[in-house]
């Protein structure tokens, strides 16, 4: 079963706060209100418990824009989804590049919220979720010794044995040996997730 989405939403209006409680209290998401920017920026300064924000783009004093910015200058990491009753083409394309993972403009069927706010949720833990994988793959790489990362490396390249103990100037046995240590090492089942594994330590941290 998957774990419960815990969400902010950010909206000036109480009605629109009142009509989406209800709903997700309905589908069963955890939420918390706020109906300022300020009020919300106060809480996450304390902390992230939320796994997505939603908030109104016009508001008074800091705006869902404005709200975007500040939220990804300070390293907030959680995805964010914009709605508005006010939306062009120009403030979709400005709430996309300021990071922003959707805009929604009002009125929206709540349905499509609701999948916009479960993809947003879903990617963001896949990406936690390969993040930390490929942390623990660079860290059983840092055990291997220098000779076995060269072994691991040039056969990640397509070098058969032979070859890469020429270019190390060992016997193929020995290529061979250091291969084996590093899969065990490393916890690659065979060659082709050797492979795999090598290019994805060539992905920049």
């Amino acid at each position: 079963m998957p774990d419960q989405i815990r969400i902010a939403l950010i909206d000036d209006d109480p009605a629109v706060l009142d009509s989406l409680r209800l709903y997700f209290v309905r589908q069963k998401i955890e939420m918390s209100c706020f109906d300022t920017a300020e009020g919300f920026l106060a809480a996450v300064g304390r902390a992230e418990p939320f796994d997505c924000v939603v908030s109104d783009v016009r508001m008074p004093g800091v705006s869902g824009l404005e709200l975007v910015r500040q939220l990804k200058a300070r390293g907030f990491v959680r995805p964010i989804v914009l709605i508005t009753g006010h939306g062009d083409i120009d403030m979709a394309v400005a709430a996309i590049k300021a990071g922003a993972f959707d805009f929604i403009e009002k009125p929206f069927d709540e349905n499509r919220l609701l999948a916009s706010i479960n993809e947003a949720v879903e990617r963001d833990r896949q990406q936690t979720s390969d993040a930390a994988e490929l942390e623990k793959l660079r860290a059983r790489f840092e055990t291997l010794s220098r000779r076995q990362r060269q072994v691991m490396e040039l056969a990640a390249t397509g070098l058969s044995s032979k070859e890469i103990g020429a270019q190390l100037k060992i016997s193929a046995k020995t290529v061979e040996n250091h291969r084996a240590w590093v899969m065990e090492r490393i916890g690659a089942r065979n060659l082709a997730e050797l492979v795999r594994m090598a290019m994805r330590l060539q992905q920049k941290p």
